[in-house]
């Protein structure tokens, strides 16, 4: 267990999203704050999109699809069987404890936002819509590759196999550890048809019961606006990152999962031209958005260090609440920063990888609060039996 957690000291990765109730445009990019974001009830969302809400079904194990015409319906059902059993302990143990604990917590009620910013998150649409449901606009962001599509009924079948085997390694092995781990993201994501965050993210959606209006592949303009905007495909297209539209059976509104890889160190985001300092597109994006919500977790402490500064900052200047493990902003820079800081779970230690980040500070303030133990755990200290978050106000 502990060579597996090694591997995290590699961890990079942000989600980012925003949402729209309306289908995309070129240039659209509406900060979290203006009236238009997805507040306009409409009397019919624009049409599913009848290609990828089938594959996402599938992906999802939904039987009803392997008909007896339906290409390669004996790996379908093999698949959907085991990934059946998988999701339903899953559910069991992760996703229905950590349900119950955010609807009493009532924290998203008492911060209402409309857009998440999740760095550091993977292809984890999972926790981010279990401790965040119903947002408008989910953004994340990491260094894994955005990734394309396939028609599943033409694919070889030894391939889709493979593929199947593949997607369940990366959707379930995780949750055992209690994070994702960025240097086995970037190999599964390299295999074949798993190709990308696309992949896990539409697993995701489907099983939260999302039914999806359009996948589209992404760039962004010189002022951080979209460009470049057209439908994912089944080819790599080479572009920054994708959005994906969904919907709730029952929704009035699109809402809006944005990803794109990109190194968030503040020699990733920077670039210099003739002697001036500029920020990236995408890093443009990121600080148009305002009173966000913003989530960290298994964040490999990387906003502990002065060279990750930039994404620190944009999330401090920009969220009324953060939610996070130790592994996010120190509970000194969190405070400095005009944050009341509720602390939740229990803190004890780190994993030995990261024991030159231990809080001491942080530790004290656990001893003398004496907060409630979590009813579930994730993150690295998942291995200790223990969980550990903080909940940060302005």
């Amino acid at each position: 267990m502990k060579s597996l957690f090694l591997a995290a000291s590699c961890s990079l990765v942000l989600f980012a999203c925003q949402s729209n109730n309306s289908p995309v445009s070129d240039s659209e990019n509406t900060d979290s704050t203006a009236a238009p974001i997805a507040t306009t009830k409409v009397e019919s969302l624009p049409p599913v999109d009848s290609k990828w809400n089938r594959f996402a079904l599938m992906l999802a194990g939904d039987t009803t699809l392997y008909g007896q015409n339906q290409p390669h319906t004996d790996v379908w059902k093999n698949y959907a069987r085991n990934s059946s059993q998988k999701w339903t302990v899953l559910n069991e143990q992760v996703a229905q404890p950590i349900q119950n604990w955010v609807s009493q917590q009532q924290y998203n009620q008492k911060y209402p936002t409309r857009t998440l910013l999740y760095p550091f998150a993977g292809g984890d649409f999972f926790y981010a819509n279990l401790f965040f449901p119903n947002k408008d606009t989910i953004i994340m962001v990491g260094l894994e590759p955005p990734g394309f599509l396939f028609n599943p009924d033409s694919v070889d079948q030894a391939l889709l196999a493979t593929y199947l085997n593949d997607l369940e390694k990366s959707l379930f092995f995780p949750h055992k550890l209690g994070f994702f781990r960025t240097k086995s993201m970037a190999i599964d994501f390299e295999k074949g048809l798993l190709n990308g965050t696309v992949h896990t993210c539409l697993y995701y959606l489907a099983k939260a019961n999302k039914q999806i209006h359009y996948v589209k592949a992404m760039n962004f303009d010189a002022e951080g606006n979209f460009s470049d905007v057209s439908d994912i495909g089944t080819v790599k297209h080479g572009k920054k990152g994708y959005r994906i539209g969904y919907a709730a059976k029952g929704d009035t509104q699109i809402k809006e999962l944005i990803y794109f890889a990109e190194n968030l160190a503040n020699s990733g985001v920077y670039f210099t031209d003739n002697k001036v300092k500029s920020l990236i597109p995408s890093a443009k994006f990121m600080e148009k958005h305002h009173n966000t919500s913003a989530f960290f977790k298994a964040a490999t402490y990387l906003m502990h260090k002065s060279y990750f500064s930039w994404i620190r900052n944009t999330c401090t200047n920009a969220s009324a609440v953060i939610l996070q493990d130790d592994s996010g902003i120190p509970l000194r820079l969190l405070e400095s920063s005009n944050y009341k800081v509720q602390l939740l779970g229990n803190y004890t230690r780190t994993i030995p990888l990261f024991g030159n980040l231990f809080q001491p500070d942080l530790k004290e303030r656990y001893l003398q609060e004496k907060p409630a133990k979590l009813p579930f755990t994730i993150g690295y200290n998942a291995q200790f039996g223990e969980c550990n978050l903080q909940l940060a106000t302005k």
